[in-house]
């Protein structure tokens, strides 16, 4: 009787040990989670990339690490600043932009507008649009800028703190692509330790689903850009250069391109270039059919998995874990669909 006892008393001080432990190590790494957290994303997905370039430089582990950390740097930092810095030095003019845009005068509904169903709807609310004053739309945009401002603010922090993340997260890279088979064998070898060959296979689904995920998303945010910036400089909006850096942010951030066409549309529509702005408004809708389209088929090209899957765990995922969502979300759920499989079949 006592013996059992015994053996349980052990158990739950050795227990409640492991835990202080663990919630000591989380204390201490909490600082660094984001950029661990994202290292190992931009390691995982870039991984055969890694491989292809110690092949090119003769095997030598330490050219290619130079190499893709140069690489991440130019492709990933270096236009994130450039767009911080342009945006920073032209305020002063976006600002003045904004301004005369509110301030009008705004062209009143064509005739063809009234003979659409729901026409005369359509222009009495335009006609209403046009006849409000600059302050009444400063007034009404103000709560909603208000919110994008502070919903960035807690997304993205300061400038700074961007800024050491970004270091902090290139070192780490460097570190996981100097030791990656060893961290890759440890991560086996702990999974197979908790839950077997099931717990190596969701490993495995793991890496191939996050690779699969951001060579669907920076992909996908790099063709959209590109495409909307097109067209942007061809129906004459100043500035697109900017706009496309900008839409291209907005697409990593599963954002679209609507946040920056549709405005682009309505200036166009102000400037009385009423067929470029609808030109721009049908683009615009395009764009962002093909974004969810062309995202969806190159993950599931390289992980197999449901399309309903994948939407559920971008938008799910970014908003409860942030930008790091759009990956964390789709892994967190192809795993757990994965085990709950192997579960059921074995049952």
């Amino acid at each position: 009787m006592n013996e059992p006892r015994s053996q349980f008393l052990n158990g739950a001080v050795m227990l409640a040990c492991v835990a202080a432990l663990l919630y000591g190590v989380l204390a201490v790494l909490r600082p660094f989670l984001p950029a661990i957290l994202w290292a190992t994303i931009i390691v995982v997905a870039t991984w055969p990339m890694m491989l292809r370039a110690q092949r090119w430089f003769g095997g030598r582990r330490g050219l290619a690490v130079a190499a893709m950390s140069t690489g991440l740097f130019a492709v990933i930092v270096a236009p994130v600043a450039l767009l911080l810095g342009t945006l920073i030095t032209r305020l002063p003019a976006l600002r003045d932009l904004a301004a005369r845009m509110l301030a009008g005068p705004w062209p009143g509904p064509p005739d063809w507008l009234a003979r659409l169903p729901y026409g005369s709807h359509l222009v009495a609310s335009w006609q209403q649009a046009t006849e409000r004053t600059p302050d009444y739309w400063a007034e009404t945009v103000k709560p909603y800028l208000s919110k994008a401002i502070f919903w960035l603010g807690q997304h993205l922090g300061t400038l700074g703190g961007i800024t050491v993340d970004f270091l902090l997260t290139l070192v780490l890279v460097v570190v996981f692509y100097q030791h990656g088979e060893a961290l890759a064998n440890l991560i086996q070898k702990l999974a197979r330790r908790v839950g077997g060959a099931r717990a190596t296979e969701s490993a495995v689904l793991a890496a191939q689903a996050m690779r699969a995920i951001a060579a669907g998303v920076v992909l996908t945010a790099l063709i959209e850009s590109i495409l909307s910036g097109l067209g942007l400089w061809v129906a004459g909006i100043p500035e697109a250069g900017i706009l496309t850096s900008v839409i291209f942010l907005l697409c990593v951030m599963q954002l679209g391109t609507l946040p920056v066409l549709i405005p682009a549309a309505l200036w166009l529509v102000s400037q009385h270039q009423l067929g470029w702005g609808i030109a721009l408004t049908i683009w615009a809708v395009l764009m962002s059919v093909g974004d969810g389209v062309l995202r969806s088929w190159l993950i599931q090209r390289g992980a197999r998995l449901s399309f309903m899957l994948i939407l559920g765990g971008v938008i799910g995922g970014l908003l409860a874990f942030g930008a790091a969502g759009i990956f964390i979300g789709p892994v967190l759920l192809a795993v757990a669909q994965r085990i709950l499989e192997r579960w059921a079949d074995e049952a």
